[in-house]
């Protein structure tokens, strides 16, 4: 039997290497992110010209839009942005997805390979598969994640922390729809033809 000095260091042990492993930054499998909100039913993030958009990237004429596969990774919680295979893939590759900074005036949400001082890479929690965003200054978690409308039908810019007219509160989860998104007059339109 263990002698009551024996428990206490294999205790020890076995907390250091807890710490050692839940420290560690291991990657997890790529994932994609979409969209729920009023009227946006499991829309995709994508990219285009370095901003997050949602919806339906074949409506851009942007050669490089894609549907975006994110990698967690580091001891901040930054995601790691790379294009969903296809036929031609784009040309970009390994972007830090951000926000912007507290102080930033911008509230557009993209991809950078030099992120500066605008932008808020770190900080990208897990609730679930809800993602919230802890900010450095405060450490609270928030979902500030907002849909706007775009001139292209079915694709909406992802903005942070914004208001206005037709801005849409919306919510990033790791998980698809249980069917293709579709946006709600699509949806009402099929209630009024039943």
């Amino acid at each position: 039997m263990f002698s009551h000095q024996m428990w206490r260091l294999l205790s020890c042990i076995l907390l250091q290497a807890t710490r050692v492993l839940v420290g560690a930054a291991t990657p997890i499998d790529p994932f994609g992110l979409y969209a729920y909100g009023p009227g946006i039913s499991g829309a995709r993030v994508f990219y285009s010209n370095e901003l997050a958009f949602i919806g339906n990237q074949t409506q851009i004429d942007d050669e490089e839009a894609a549907s975006v596969l994110f990698n967690k990774w580091g001891p901040n919680n930054e995601l790691i942005a790379n294009p969903e295979g296809g036929s031609s893939p784009p040309s970009w590759s390994n972007k830090a997805f951000y926000i912007p900074a507290a102080r930033s005036p911008s509230h557009d949400v993209g991809f950078t390979l030099e992120p500066d001082t605008d932008m808020d890479t770190s900080g990208f929690i897990f609730y679930g598969a809800t993602m919230l965003h802890a900010s450095s200054g405060d450490n609270n978690l928030r979902s500030l994640w907002y849909a706007v409308p775009t001139r292209y039908e079915k694709v909406w810019s992802l903005q942070w922390n914004t208001t206005g007219d037709g801005h849409v509160a919306v919510t990033l989860r790791k998980v698809p729809p249980a069917r293709p998104f579709r946006d709600l007059e699509d949806d009402v339109g099929m209630w009024l033809q039943a």
